[in-house]
């Protein structure tokens, strides 16, 4: 019974962490002010790259740099787009994570059902895992809400208009923070491959980043509530291997459902309740900032 539970343990800090990660990353893109749908597609296509760049070099700490680095890149596509030529933020994002859907299966569709030759082993070292997810928490919110880099973003994200007559770069800002967002929500895929998959499947990793974009709001854009929701969703998660088994036997496939099921449930009680008083997104979350015109 305790390895069984110990094991339960394990698979849910492992399949929290990225979901975590990929949360931890949109949320720092989301208080600069700008809305990254395509937080799903980068999560898709960071698991496909990484698990392709390891097959071919080996190395999996060599594929999840190159999977920060291409996510970096598209989501600084989606930042220009979205600051610089005053695009569409959410049409944006869904076209990249369509266009990360079919790039990953192609990435993806030679190694369908082969598993790594090297792997990320989190599983056995999930408390160290458990205690640098919480480090990290704890370090977003310390740049978030305790320096001068973090007010910057913050304020790009509630007034950009004052930020920007204090001098701030808005859109570089917003670029840059939408960049780092999807680097890390792209190594999100990537540690989902390595560390928790291991086996590349048709469509591996499709759903997490909606559900990392509804993590946010339900942890109040704060970094501090990301990683203990985010063990919510990876203990639900986990739980679908152990509840097909007897005496449960529950259908695989509406347990897949239930991680989702539970997100529009948490969303629902959120906006119909009085509980979304709290909920407080950047004030000027999606909205394009305009440079005024100074005179003298």
């Amino acid at each position: 019974m305790v390895g069984i539970a110990e094991e339960i343990i394990s698979r849910m800090v492992v399949a929290s962490t990225p979901l975590f990660l990929a949360t931890l990353g949109e949320i720092y893109t989301e208080r600069s002010g700008v809305i990254n749908l395509g937080v799903e597609g980068l999560f898709v296509l960071g698991a496909s790259i990484s698990f392709t760049a390891t097959i071919i070099t080996g190395d999996p700490y060599i594929a999840l740099l190159a999977t920060i680095v291409l996510g970096s890149v598209i989501g600084g596509i989606h930042g220009f787009v979205s600051t610089y030529l005053k695009g569409r933020e959410i049409l944006s994002g869904l076209a990249i994570t369509l266009f990360a859907y079919g790039l990953a299966s192609i990435l993806g569709r030679p190694f369908v059902g082969l598993s790594l030759p090297t792997r990320i082993n989190l599983a056995n070292n999930y408390i160290y895992l458990l205690i640098i997810n919480i480090l990290l928490a704890i370090l977003s919110w310390t740049i978030l809400f305790k320096l001068k880099i973090g007010a910057i973003i913050r304020a790009c994200g509630e007034d950009p208009s004052s930020a920007y007559v204090m001098g701030v770069d808005v859109d570089k800002v917003r670029l840059a923070t939408t960049m780092l967002g999807s680097g890390i929500a792209s190594l999100a895929g990537g540690i989902y491959t390595l560390g928790y998959i291991q086996v590349w499947t048709e469509g591996a990793g499709m759903g997490w980043g909606w559900i990392a974009i509804a993590n946010v709001i339900v942890s109040l854009w704060n970094p501090i509530l990301a990683p203990i929701f985010s063990l919510i969703y990876g203990g639900i998660n986990s739980m679908i291997w152990l509840l097909q088994l007897p005496p449960y036997n529950i259908s695989p496939y509406l347990l897949g459902t239930t991680p989702y099921l539970i997100t529009l449930i948490t969303l629902f009680i959120i906006v119909a309740t009085p509980i979304k008083k709290y909920v407080k997104p950047p004030a000027a979350l999606g909205i394009k900032f305009e440079r005024e015109e100074r005179t003298i």
